[in-house]
């Protein structure tokens, strides 16, 4: 497996540990209830942990999402843009470190190719915000205050483990996704919601 960046490997451990070990010790946050349809514009600012069989890596990553596009940056745990990958009605296209311009009809097919692992975005501009796709079967568990504490679709498995409130609309802020012998550690630190256009 071969990721473009071969110093972007913190252990997750490290990326998330204090953040999680913290959480136990505080008492439970008041969150507002998920919206019952997904925002269709968003930015998002936070950290992302890999782990693909032996191999694992870390950083960062910035997105921008809106419903007939995205754009995502991953960076090193250093701050250097490792990819940058478009999402749009043409098609996918990543810019590695070496300013090369890949394509490909999907998002998966091009980060399992060029990053070793393959990053479900279609699906996951959905679950980030704790809703399921549209037009697919799922399964879903709730808490009490009725957050998805787990989505099964599309052969991934969603775990959310943290919640926050944004603008008066309830919204992950920890999550795992999990497929095979791959495991996508997210932690969304910021978040700033746009008001659809259309």
């Amino acid at each position: 497996m071969g990721f473009i960046n071969r110093g972007w490997r913190l252990p997750a451990s490290i990326l998330f540990g204090l953040g999680m070990a913290g959480c136990a010790v505080l008492p439970p946050a008041t969150v507002a209830p998920v919206a019952s349809q997904a925002p269709r514009i968003f930015d998002l600012a936070g950290r992302i942990a890999v782990k693909y069989r032996d191999q694992s890596s870390s950083g960062s990553l910035r997105w921008r999402h809106q419903a007939d596009q995205d754009d995502i940056t991953l960076l090193s745990p250093l701050g250097q843009t490792v990819a940058q990958i478009t999402r749009d009605a043409d098609g996918v296209t990543l810019i590695d470190q070496a300013h090369k311009i890949h394509r490909a009809a999907d998002t998966e097919t091009l980060t399992q190719e060029l990053l070793g692992w393959r990053l479900p975005l279609a699906g996951l501009g959905y679950w980030v915000v704790g809703q399921p796709a549209p037009s697919l079967p799922y399964q879903a568990e709730h808490d009490a205050q009725q957050h998805p504490t787990q989505l099964v679709q599309d052969g991934w498995r969603v775990n959310y483990s943290a919640w926050q409130t944004v603008d008066g609309q309830g919204l992950p802020h920890k999550m795992t996704l999990q497929r095979d012998d791959l495991e996508i550690r997210l932690v969304m630190d910021q978040w700033m919601l746009k008001a659809d256009a259309q």
